[in-house]
């Protein structure tokens, strides 16, 4: 739908029925998904009552995923609340029911959603935590590489599941359609970061300032600025301090393109301390 709330199911998603069906696990599945839908839930809920938006949800086979917008706008303490009690809960709730087949199903979807995989609940919690302190688009590549690693590793560990427990396969076919949604994640991810960058809200945000040469190249720069502050940019050469903007950097590259150094600025988008 182009206005209003949206469902949606993947192709995947009706083959993997087939395939649970298949292979007589549809009971197991039935009872996962029916708690992945609640981890999905409790995320919606979450993020409508810290002021984000609900365009819609899609039904995939390793669960719901909700397309939320609006989270850059509140603050990181929230933000990362909507991602991480979620997980939390179905690990707590596993923990209780550690007996029964519901209580193992549960920490198995909590601990899953924790990996630092794109587009799991972990990585999305590294690149909030890692965006604070080093930049939101360097953490999200540094997430991104973490993902492709653990993916890897899943794979792995999938053909030995395969070998050693009667071909069973379903830990390979979650490993090879997660590092599918992994690559497709980390570009729209690292776009979306740039546009969250170009477009902040008008809430108050931290100061930071940082320092560095006038060669230095606009893309480091760039994946220094953060989603959760403002900054500004310490310029120095010889007793010249020139100060510039976070949005006179990303004024100058809206027009010029990103592949200029600091002292490509123009003055009148900085201004100069003596």
């Amino acid at each position: 739908m182009k206005n209003g709330f949206y469902i949606r199911f993947r192709f995947s998603f009706f083959v993997l029925i087939l395939l649970m069906i298949a292979l007589s696990y549809l009971e197991q599945f039935f009872i996962a998904y029916v708690f992945m839908a609640f981890h999905e839930m409790l995320h919606i809920a979450l993020a409508l009552e810290y002021g984000g938006r609900v365009k819609g949800i899609t039904f995939m086979p390793v669960g719901l995923s909700a397309e939320i917008q609006g989270l850059e706008n509140i603050c990181l303490s929230r933000r990362m609340l909507v991602l991480g009690i979620p997980p939390v809960f179905n690990i707590i709730f596993g923990i209780i029911f550690i007996n029964s087949i519901v209580g193992k199903i549960n920490i198995l979807i909590g601990a899953f959603n924790l990996l630092p995989v794109f587009p799991l609940d972990g990585s999305r919690l590294l690149v909030c935590i890692g965006g604070y302190f080093f930049g939101t688009l360097k953490a999200n590549r540094y997430a991104a590489n973490m993902s492709l690693v653990i993916c890897y590793t899943l794979i792995l560990i999938g053909f030995l599941q395969m070998v050693l427990m009667d071909y069973n396969i379903s830990l390979l076919l979650v490993a090879l359609y997660i590092i599918k949604e992994s690559k497709k994640y980390e570009s729209s991810t690292a776009y979306f970061i740039y546009r969250m960058l170009t477009s902040k809200s008008s809430r108050a945000y931290i100061c930071r300032r940082i320092a560095a040469p006038w060669d230095t190249e606009l893309k480091k720069i760039v994946y220094c600025l953060g989603i959760d502050y403002y900054t500004v940019i310490e310029v120095r050469k010889g007793n010249i301090i020139r100060e510039i903007t976070e949005d006179s950097l990303i004024e100058f590259i809206q027009k010029y393109g990103i592949d200029h150094n600091l002292v490509d600025i123009p003055s009148n988008l900085g201004y100069d301390n003596k």
